[in-house]
């Protein structure tokens, strides 16, 4: 998958071939549709994996022991630190969504939403602990989180100044302590 995604990623879905996926991972042609019948199916194997490694992200965030506004941080971080690691997959996924089928794209609403109920939780269990303000929406500090770190798909750079968990504190410290000074 990693070889497609990164293939798609850089040239667009529409302009590779079967037979161009197929010589990058050692295949014949026959050989590639033994395995995947569609090009589409590639596509939606991508967009599941995506969710997958989304849903277990959050599963570690979860299982861990920290109190619940450490675990929100910790989901800052590590959840900028998994899209960085998987940007080909998710670059696929959300910048080729147009062309996802409609039966693949309902199910992958389905679990985009509750993947957000249970970011939703974790902020609450956050509000409910006394570690955010109780006033704070959950709703819209659930879509701040999502794309704070959901873009990251877009602008990451493995080479640049600061890697995915320096972004994902920096990023967290400015949620939680504030960008405009107390005295403005």
């Amino acid at each position: 998958m990693d070889t497609a995604a990164a293939m798609f990623r850089d040239r667009g879905f529409a302009a590779v071939s079967m037979i161009e996926l197929a010589q990058a991972v050692g295949l014949s042609k026959p050989g590639l549709y033994h395995h995947w019948p569609s090009k589409d199916a590639i596509l939606h194997t991508i967009v599941r994996l995506s969710g997958e490694i989304l849903l277990d992200h959050l599963d570690r965030v979860e299982q861990q022991s920290a109190e619940p506004r450490e675990r929100l941080r910790l989901y800052v971080i590590s959840r900028l630190e998994t899209v960085a690691r998987h940007q080909d997959l998710f670059t696929v996924t959300w910048q080729e969504r147009a062309i996802i089928g409609s039966g693949a794209f309902e199910e992958l609403t389905r679990a985009a939403e509750r993947y957000r109920q249970r970011v939703r939780d974790l902020i609450d269990h956050a509000k409910h602990a006394g570690g955010i303000k109780p006033e704070i929406n959950t709703h819209l500090l659930m879509l701040a989180l999502d794309g704070m770190t959901g873009w990251s798909y877009f602008w990451y750079r493995p080479d640049g100044n600061h890697n995915a968990a320096e972004i994902g504190d920096t990023f967290w410290n400015m949620l939680s302590q504030g960008v405009v000074p107390a005295s403005v």
